[in-house]
Parts: C-alpha cells; structure tokens; sequence
C-alpha cells in the first residue's frame, strides 16, 4: 500500500507528491531552496513574507498540474487525441534515440498522486498523459532551481560584475575566471543567469544525485529527463512541440504566476485570505492556432484572469518596488558586487572556497560529482549572510577605514540589522516633485512619463545618476539610487477562447489601459542617503537629468 505523500501548505492546505518527485524533494540541489528566499530581503519591510523557492516551486508543481489535466479535459476531443497521440510518436522515438529500456505497451503508471490528477482518457491516451504530467509536474518543481542565494539581486549583482570587468583592458587570473564562467553558463550573456545555472544543476540531479538513489524506475526517470530538457529548451521535433508544454510554467497566465501571486500577496499581508485562483485552471483550453497547439482560457475565466493580473501588478507596484524594498534590494547588490570585485582583486590564500564569495562562481570548477554536490548544497543564504557578517566585523574593528570601508560598513548595517541609514529621500511622486521643486505644468508635462523605462532610458539615466553619486559621495555623505520599471506582464498576443474561436483580450478587456495608467503615476527612481535633504545643487542637477532622459 502506497504512504499518502504530501507537504502541508498555507495556501492549498495540502500538496501531494509522487513517489518520483520525493526522490528529487530528498536531493541536496532542491532541499537547498529551503534556504532561498522568493523575495530577498523583502521581509525587513514585510516581516511576514519569508517565503522560500522550494514551496514556490512546490506550489507550481501543484497548479500546473490542475492547468494541464483541465486544459486537455476542455479540449475538443480531435485536439486532445492529435495532441497525445503526436506525443506518443515524439516520446516513442526519444526512447529509440537513447537506448531506453521502456516498452510503453506494457508501461504502468500506478502512482497515486498522479492518478489524482488524472481522467478517463482511452488507455493509450491515459500513459501519454500521465508520462507528460509527470515530466511537466517535474518541470515545475525545477523551473527555479538555479536561484543563487537572494535570487534576482545576487543576479543583477553578478552581471554588473560582469559588464564592469568586461571593460577592464587587462584582467588579471581571477578576473578572467569569472568573465570565462560568465560567458559559458550564459551563452555570452544570451541567457539568465539563474536559468543557465539551473541547466547545470538539472543534468546533476537527474545524471548523478538522483540517479545514484536506488529504485524501480530509473530508466523511467531518464525518459523524464529528456522531456524536462526538451520542455526548458522549448523544443519542437518533427512529431511534437515541447514549447507548448512550457506555456504551462512560463506564460502570462502560468502556474508560476497563479502561485507566486496567490502566495506573496497573502504573506505580505496584501489580503488576509488565500484567493481561489486555482479557479483560473479550470477554464484552460488546450487550443490549435495556426497548426500549434497553445494553452488558452476560455472567455468565461476573463474575469479571474483580469483580477490575476492587477494582483500581480499590485504587488509589485505596492510591495517590491516600494522605497524600502528598492533601499534593501539596491544595497544588497552593493555589496554583493563589493565582495565579489575585492576578492578578484586580492584572491585570499588563506580561505577555503565556503569562505568566499567565489563559490557562486567556482561551483562547477569542481570535477568531482560528489564534491560538487556539497559545494552546491552550501550555496544559500545561511552561508552569505554569514559572509556578511565576517566582513562586517572585519571592517568595523579596522583603526582606520577608507570612505569605500565606511560606505559598504553602513550598507552591511542597514542589511543585517536593519539599522536604516540609508533612508529614501522621496517615498512616492508627489515626494518626488516636491523633492525636485517642479511647478504645477511641469508635474502635468511628465504625468505619463513614467512607469517604464527603455534600454536607452535606462542608460543614460544610469550613467547621470552614477556621476551624481560619484560627486557628492565624500565625507560622512553616503548615496545609492534604484530605477524603478514596471512591466504590466500582459504579453501583446494573449488570446482567449470563445468556444468557437480565439479573441486577443484587447477586445474584450481594458485591463491593458487600466494596467499602463496606473503605472505611469510611479516613480522613475529613488535616492537613498543618510541626509534627511539632499543639497541644492543635488537635487537642481536631478531636475535636469529628469528633463534630459524622459
């Protein structure tokens, strides 16, 4: 008899597992998320939101699997056996490809919380879509499990990094270690870092960590992989299109999304309750358009649609990219970059890899699997706050410091103990204009201005604000700043279902205008300093920069 496998959850109660999934729930790589916040440090502004990757990604799993069992049920029934029987040829010949010991004639699939999710197709049709639930379902578990510790800050630290030591005519050893792994995890930079780190530690998981565990289904689980790889890579052979079992995971309305929403605007505080958003995958519709198969929604989900996306906005708007938010997040990448640039600069002799920052980057230096593994299970935030606090301490009992040691000293402060020395200067617009003295006209002629910035604005604002804060940073005077641009997360092709044909939700739906009109009342971006006021040639020269790029 099999145990009831599943993890107590605060916003579905519960959340079943498989017996495939618990072997992956058991491995270093995806226990590691237990260490990895969702949302940085966001939880010295909002203590309750300590939500971490692995039920994130536990969470996605769950919702994903409502989304593709109710997609293929509100399927028309030609869509749905063309669908299964085109992934049955495609999954035939992966087998063929790659030796694999699998007969799917007399294949069983008799785990019980995939049948929770299943339904009575024809019993051909049932084993392809349990063998694609379950590889989807895999999917969503490990869609972020290349997230290095505090996620996308330490991301955009690493790339500064980069771009910074990109331009440096002649790097030393170290630094062209880093510019090399750079280049190789991220195709030249084609590709996000955490996605491209999570494509390593995917081969590890399945070729190595989970391998090595002994059970029945190992040729199963090699199967799985290759379907897991071809989903990420969003494949499309001659039989099949693995793209369109992507769209699950990583669309405008996704299983990534419904969670993380439901999840973050319930720890923050936002609501008070779970939302039942998990309404929204009863109205998926496995669709043909233009001879691809896509996931769509039917009409009748617009309005639970329309509330997904202004809860998402909301919560970035109100929430994330909120003063404080932005403060922590900005001095985060601060000092991550600072870390990472001295130890390039001055590689300690004397330190094990934990010791320093390079372990984010020499993880796959490792040759040895066994080795890597331990490497990888360290990489959390136990560990670089602990790094933190090391060079914390070393700075402050120093008997002289450096205008650069007093600066990153104070920003170490306000992150470990949230000493709040650097301070916003302006919490919102109306703070901003008044900040910057603009008259009534001139708060009329940017009304619309803001909200969104382009690669170009984003330039030249950068390098203003960076000459600024280089310019006034002296003395006791500390500056940082954060530019602030919101996505309203609709993409311009999103259609719906109207059980005859597809309609783009422009037609029906303002939720777009309704989106870009609330984002243009945000601010383009914050400074942040231990001044209560910002000097006067300061802010005159902000004036300018505000005119100059918007």
């Amino acid at each position: 008899m099999q145990n009831n496998r599943m993890v107590n959850d605060t916003v579905y109660g519960h959340i079943p597992y498989s017996g495939v999934e618990e072997k992956f729930l058991q491995s270093k790589i995806v226990n590691r998320l237990m260490f990895v916040s969702q949302n940085a440090l966001a939880y010295f502004a909002f203590p309750s939101i300590t939500t971490k990757r692995y039920i994130h990604s536990l969470g996605t799993m769950h919702v994903a699997s409502y989304m593709f069992k109710y997609s293929l049920i509100n399927a028309s029934s030609k869509n749905r056996s063309k669908f299964l029987k085109d992934a049955r040829r495609s999954i035939k010949k992966l087998i063929k490809e790659n030796g694999l010991d699998i007969e799917l004639k007399s294949l069983t699939i008799k785990d019980r919380t995939l049948l929770t999710f299943s339904t009575s197709f024809a019993e051909k049709e049932n084993m392809t879509y349990l063998i694609l639930l379950q590889a989807l379902r895999l999917a969503g578990l490990l869609h972020d499990v290349g997230h290095l510790p505090f996620s996308h800050q330490t991301e955009y630290a690493l790339k500064r990094l980069y771009i910074s030591i990109n331009k440096i005519k002649t790097p030393n050893k170290e630094q062209k270690k880093f510019l090399k792994f750079y280049r190789d995890i991220t195709k030249n930079g084609e590709m996000v870092l955490h996605e491209s780190v999570g494509y390593e530690y995917l081969d590890m998981l399945f070729n190595y960590e989970v391998s090595e565990q002994s059970y029945s289904s190992k040729e199963l689980v090699k199967l799985y992989y290759l379907i897991v790889k071809n989903i990420f890579d969003d494949v499309v052979t001659e039989e099949f299109s693995y793209k369109t079992l992507h769209q699950y995971i990583a669309s405008t309305v996704d299983a990534d999304r419904i969670d993380y929403i439901n999840r973050d605007m319930l720890a923050s505080g936002y609501i008070s309750t779970s939302a039942d958003l998990l309404r929204i995958t009863r109205e998926a519709i496995l669709i043909k358009e233009q001879k691809e198969f896509k996931l769509s929604f039917m009409t009748s989900a617009l309005y639970d649609i329309e509330h997904l996306l202004e809860s998402r906005f909301n919560l970035y708007k109100k929430v994330f990219f909120t003063h404080n938010i932005s403060r922590l997040d900005t001095l985060l990448e601060k000092v991550i970059t600072f870390l990472a640039k001295d130890y390039l600069l001055v590689v300690p002799k004397d330190k094990l890899l934990y010791q320093t920052i390079a372990m984010m980057w020499k993880f796959n230096a490792e040759k040895n699997p066994s080795k890597q593994l331990d490497i990888i299970s360290q990489l959390d935030e136990n560990w670089l706050i602990s790094l933190f606090k090391k060079e914390y301490f070393k700075i402050k009992y120093q008997l002289t410091l450096t205008y650069q040691e007093r600066y990153y000293l104070a920003a170490f402060e306000d992150i470990l103990f949230g000493k709040n020395i650097f301070k916003a200067n302006w919490k919102n617009l109306s703070e901003f204009y008044n900040t910057l003295g603009l008259s009534k006209e001139e708060r009329f002629l940017f009304r619309e201005k803001f909200g969104v910035i382009t690669g170009e604005q984003r330039k030249r604002l950068e390098e203003s604000l960076e000459k600024l804060r280089e310019m006034y940073s002296k003395g006791d005077n500390y500056y940082a700043y954060s530019i602030i641009s919101l996505s309203i997360g609709l993409d311009k092709n999103f259609l719906l279902y109207d059980g005859k044909k597809t309609v783009l939700i422009d037609e029906i739906s303002t939720v777009r205008k309704r989106l870009k009109v609330s984002r243009a009342n945000s601010v383009p971006f914050f400074i942040f300093s231990n001044q209560k006021k910002l000097p006067k040639e300061m802010r005159e020269r902000l004036k300018e920069i505000l005119f100059e790029v918007f």
